[in-house]
């Protein structure tokens, strides 16, 4: 079946194709590389609206405009999974964003927001009690 695209369909190919900063002989490489059988005179012909192609060819035509568009597309925003792992805070982590001052003094490398396993250790050794509660268990 024949194609030659009208009205809005029109409207958004050439849109496209414009968008895309091809010209005619570049547009026709990259169509031909996808296997597109079409002639460049055709092709333009095609573009002026002179000649009906197939849907095969308006698809590939339409496929080489499109790759070059993503081509252009500018830079996305990564998500945390496309991040090299060193690069990923640990789960649960806070990290530096927000109040400052919570670290102020804190000289351990993970921050202070919690207890270092050196502060757990300091407040066993102040508490006579040997644990949670106080006091030993005989006193309870």
């Amino acid at each position: 079946m024949r194609f030659f695209p009208d009205g809005e369909h029109r409207h958004r190919f050439l849109a496209a194709l414009r968008a895309a900063g091809l010209e005619v002989e570049e547009l026709w490489l990259r169509y031909f590389a996808l296997g597109g059988e079409a002639g460049k005179v055709e092709i333009e012909a095609y573009l002026n609206g002179l000649l009906p192609l197939p849907s095969l060819q308006h698809d590939l035509l339409a496929h080489a405009i499109n790759e070059r568009l993503d081509e252009l597309a500018p830079p996305r925003a990564p998500y945390a999974t496309e991040l090299p792992p060193e690069l990923v805070a640990p789960t649960g982590s806070t990290g530096t964003h927000g109040n400052q001052d919570a670290s102020a003094g804190c000289n351990e490398p993970d921050g202070c927001d919690e207890p270092s396993d050196s502060d757990a250790a300091d407040e066993r050794d102040d508490d006579p009690g040997g644990g949670e509660g106080g006091g030993t268990a005989s006193d309870r």
